[in-house]
């Protein structure tokens, strides 16, 4: 299949889809995988779809930069041009097209940018040379990453066009990141206290702080449901849900309660139907402890599924992660597809 036909499919089956608003949908029974193509080399990486289909992310060029791109069922993968023309990535965008993520500036300091096809580029952290990056945005223009503070350490932060950088503070972090932000202002992250105590928190303007049960928090829905990873024992992580009632739930790994070293799940993304996406390692071979990364689906019903078994068998891919899904069921993420790592597209077949 040509990508011209893959883009006209995918532009398809999005008319056809409508959002969920439960929180007790399902998983579909197969999906249809697009290809998303290369700024020229031979790595991709998408990091996450709004409910249009714009997809972000970075892409290898054939002169070997890593450069942020936005792709789109009608126009295929395009570089996000900013004010350098070194590295760059996008993190996320939102329903509006607005696109945040990080560039290289000229001394060669990570900054965190903001970026749409009206307004073009712009520096966040334009009163500062330190360090920033930007790794999500709402539907209300409000911004979420981390910056390098006064006193040198990494800082949780919320940004907007009237306020400017703020940071997020509970007063006894000596490190946080702050990963989400959904449209009521509630932000997700983790902190790093000063007894070295790693926390997930959920924050918003009005309650502050309030710790979690896990080790990160990667995402938060309309619902106030966080999704992210925790640590167990044997050095392992395990992605887990939280409904924002104090209960807290380990989603476990594909492979089932695996008591192996290093044998990991981490939940990246929830829509508001509830629908979990991330990675999990899988058992190849449990005598010699072989697993491999495989990118997962969970809902409430069929629990934690492979996204390599909902896919046609035919397609020579390895889905590795994914890391968003739109509230249209639509996922990205990155796979391996012969010899090189390609990001892709599920969409959901109705």
């Amino acid at each position: 299949m040509t990508q011209k036909t893959q883009l006209t499919q995918v532009s398809s089956e999005l008319q056809n889809l409508t959002v969920t608003k439960s929180n007790t949908a399902t998983a579909a029974s197969s999906y249809v995988l697009t290809d998303l193509g290369t700024l020229g080399g031979h790595l991709c990486v998408a990091k996450d779809i709004n409910d249009s289909a714009q997809i972000v992310g970075y892409s290898i060029t054939s002169s070997g930069q890593r450069r942020a791109f936005i792709w789109t069922p009608t126009k295929g993968m395009e570089d996000i041009y900013t004010l350098s023309n070194t590295s760059t990535c996008a993190y996320s965008i939102n329903d509006y097209g607005q696109v945040v993520g990080y560039f290289v500036s000229d001394s060669g300091q990570r900054k965190a940018f903001i970026w749409d096809q009206t307004k073009g580029f712009q520096d966040i952290n334009a009163e500062s040379d330190n360090f920033s990056e930007a790794y999500g945005i709402n539907n209300f223009g409000q911004v979420v990453g981390c910056a390098i503070s006064s006193d040198g350490n990494r800082k949780a932060f919320v940004w907007d066009s009237k306020h400017g950088m703020e940071y997020i503070n509970n007063g006894s972090e000596i490190e946080s990141i702050a990963y989400s932000i959904n449209n009521s202002g509630e932000v997700v992250g983790y902190s790093l206290s000063s007894d070295l105590m790693v926390k997930a928190f959920v924050w918003n303007s009005n309650k502050g702080v309030q710790e979690l049960p896990g080790f990160l928090g990667s995402d938060i829905n309309m619902s106030g449901q966080v999704v992210g990873f925790y640590a167990v024992p044997e050095d392992n992580n395990r992605a887990f849900l939280w409904n924002g009632s104090n209960k807290f739930q380990d989603l476990g790994t594909i492979s089932g309660n695996v008591d192996l070293q290093f044998f990991d799940s981490e939940a990246n993304s929830i829509n508001n139907s509830g629908l979990i996406v991330g990675y999990s390692d899988r058992i190849i071979d449990l005598e010699k402890e072989l697993w491999g990364r495989k990118a997962f689906i969970w809902d409430s019903v069929n629990k934690m599924q492979d996204l390599n078994d909902l896919i046609d068998t035919n397609d020579p891919w390895i889905l590795r992660e994914a890391r968003a899904i739109n509230n249209h069921g639509q996922i990205v993420g990155w796979g391996n597809k012969a010899q090189s790592r390609h990001a892709f597209l599920l969409t959901p077949i109705s």
